[in-house]
């Protein structure tokens, strides 16, 4: 018999009646590193030279990619849920650098039903620290594979990896 997930080592998982449009995820400020920029281009194996070399400014460009964990955490920290991630739209409105302190925000934008499976839709943006708008993202998350017909038993695995540690 199938199930889905009824909670996991972070305690019981988020349902879908509880996720609710409009709901704001909170903040966090995020500060780029020179480690962080070069685990980001080992996971993408991108060795771009702008990646690699400081500018003229001493600071190293990061690459795009660098933007996806930050409003992921934002997600996981507001509502225990784990799932797929089905969809993803950025745009990048300025350079990213390491040394750079960033204000991550964002919010619960939609959800609905299709084939049997929850989906959440949720924003997120990263300003500097005057304001400037540096990132925006539109995320697409199916909160199980399995269909939402199954019933929430049993405990699950928890991925273990924690905002903090990364």
């Amino acid at each position: 018999m199938k199930a889905r997930v009824l909670e996991d080592g972070a305690g019981r998982r988020a349902t879908f009646e509880e996720i609710e449009i409009g709901s704001p995820l909170g903040e966090m400020e995020w500060e780029i590193t020179d480690d962080m920029i070069d685990l980001q281009c080992r996971l993408d194996e991108d060795f771009d030279r702008l990646f690699s070399l400081p500018g003229v400014d001493g600071k190293r460009v990061a690459p795009q990619q660098i933007t996806y964990r930050p409003p992921r955490w934002l997600f996981s920290r507001a509502y225990n849920v784990r799932g797929l991630f089905v969809r993803w739209e950025m745009e990048m409105c300025g350079l990213i650098k390491s040394g750079d302190k960033i204000k991550v925000t964002g919010s619960i934008v939609d959800k609905y039903i299709k084939s049997d499976r929850e989906f959440v839709v949720y924003q997120s943006e990263g300003r500097d620290l005057s304001g400037q708008l540096l990132f925006r993202t539109k995320r697409t998350h199916v909160l199980d594979f399995i269909e939402r017909t199954a019933p929430r038993a049993g405990a699950g695995v928890d991925s273990g990896i924690k905002p903090e540690r990364i």
